[in-house]
């Protein structure tokens, strides 16, 4: 199973496009901004339209500046969050003051860097036309513009992510052209990058196991660098995580690559009268930190979720399906995005992306590593958060790379219905 040409022949970048794509996206996430910025100016007491999160993190963010500690809640949760997010609204706070409106805007241009990969990618294994269509849709769909606005880590993860995936192929390209020093340049680029990306979400940590599979896609005779190479992304992540490690080491006594909230996140997925949504009043109500440190009790509500699994697997699987379900259900499953307009725009967008991202995976069929390395986010995920609570957020960042697809896939759609009238990029 091999790839394609473009492992040995670079395609043309046409900068005018990805520019012009990039500052439709800002303008669009700016006029996102300045309207979430008004609505919620005019709702008395309203800071941020999603709660929790968007607060802890602000609160993080000031205490980065102020040299408080990095840590939330009484008694102090020292290794709650990641601290990749902070850092980036710390940095809106030291250059645009302590404003949530500021920050918006600054997110709005962060965001948007997503293009960038997005259009490289679809260029270099398709067509500038399809990096046309895929830069769009990354730029101008109103979920990812939306969510690129609020003070949550989605969207901003997922420009980690493209970014990271941009390098992988870089590293596969390399390994297939067999030239040995971009080869492990190219996989610590990758593994940094994946580093990158776990300090805004630390779901991504096991993503450089899945690339395992990726390696098998490869010729047989390239597996040994491969595998080499693999060997050297991986101790870059490593490598990325360390201080904050040995943060956490200083903190907690123990050395810690992420945080200590996976135990309270996989209980609240897999527990009694767990519906598949968060609900964290178990946690209020127990108190375990009164009696207990943040380490012990991150073991403690694991070992309880493991034993909820064990008592009760029939329930565990039927929270499975329902999780899955709310994965990838159109539609927003929370109460406050009920309205039928915004389903309505949400559900078939994500089901228009859907249908392209097959059309186009389809046409890539040949191209075996590139379809599976952008098809493998959605499907770990799909799978993490069939043990975690599961929403609509948690699958937005693995949308990205369906863009790809899909952009190839609308690409396709368009030569086979309006052959006569191409796309002038």
């Amino acid at each position: 199973m091999t790839n394609s040409p473009v492992a040995h022949e670079r395609k043309p970048y046409h900068w005018q496009l990805v520019i012009v794509l990039f500052l439709l996206a800002v303008g669009a996430r700016v006029i996102a901004a300045g309207l979430l910025n008004d609505y919620l100016a005019r709702v008395a007491g309203r800071v941020y339209l999603i709660e929790g999160d968007a607060d802890g993190y602000w609160r993080l963010a000031r205490g980065l500046l102020s040299g408080a500690d990095f840590a939330l809640y009484e008694p102090p949760r020292y290794v709650l969050r990641m601290p990749g997010f902070p850092v980036v609204l710390a940095s809106s706070i030291w250059l645009f003051g302590d404003s949530q409106e500021a920050a918006r805007y600054f997110l709005a241009v962060l965001t948007s860097l997503v293009v960038f990969p997005v259009v490289w990618l679809a260029t270099e294994f398709h067509s500038s036309r399809a990096a046309l269509w895929a830069g769009l849709l990354v730029a101008l769909m109103p979920v990812y513009v939306g969510f690129s606005v609020m003070i949550l880590t989605e969207c901003l993860f997922a420009v980690a992510i493209m970014w990271n995936l941009w390098a992988c192929c870089r590293w596969l390209q390399a390994i297939e052209r067999n030239a040995r020093g971009p080869i492990f340049c190219w996989a610590a680029v990758a593994g940094l990058l994946a580093g990158l990306a776990v300090y805004f979400r630390p779901s991504w940590l096991l993503f450089p196991v899945c690339l395992l599979l990726v390696l098998w896609l490869l010729p047989r005779k390239n597996w040994p660098v491969a595998l080499g190479s693999w060997v050297v992304l991986a101790g870059c992540l490593g490598l990325s995580l360390s201080p904050w490690g040995m943060r956490n080491q200083q903190v907690t006594g123990h050395f810690v690559l992420t945080t200590l909230w996976m135990g309270p996140s996989l209980y609240d997925g897999l527990r009694p009268g767990a519906n598949g949504d968060s609900d964290m009043t178990f946690f209020e109500e127990d108190r375990v930190l009164d009696r207990m440190s943040e380490y012990e009790m991150n073991r403690y509500y694991k070992d309880k979720a493991l034993q909820f699994v064990r008592e009760y697997p029939g329930e565990s699987l039927r929270l499975a399906a329902v999780k899955f379900w709310r994965f990838w259900k159109p539609w927003p499953n929370a109460d406050q995005f009920q309205h039928p307009l915004l389903g309505a725009t949400v559900g078939l967008g994500f089901l228009g992306l859907l249908t392209l991202s097959i059309w186009g995976g389809w046409g890539l069929r040949d191209k075996c590593w590139f379809l599976f390395l952008c098809i493998v986010p959605i499907v770990y995920f799909t799978a993490l958060h069939m043990l975690f609570v599961s929403s609509l957020r948690y699958r937005l960042p693995a949308e990205f790379p369906l863009a790809i697809l899909a952009g190839i896939g609308m690409e396709l759609m368009w030569n086979q219905l309006l052959p006569r009238r191409p796309i002038q990029v």
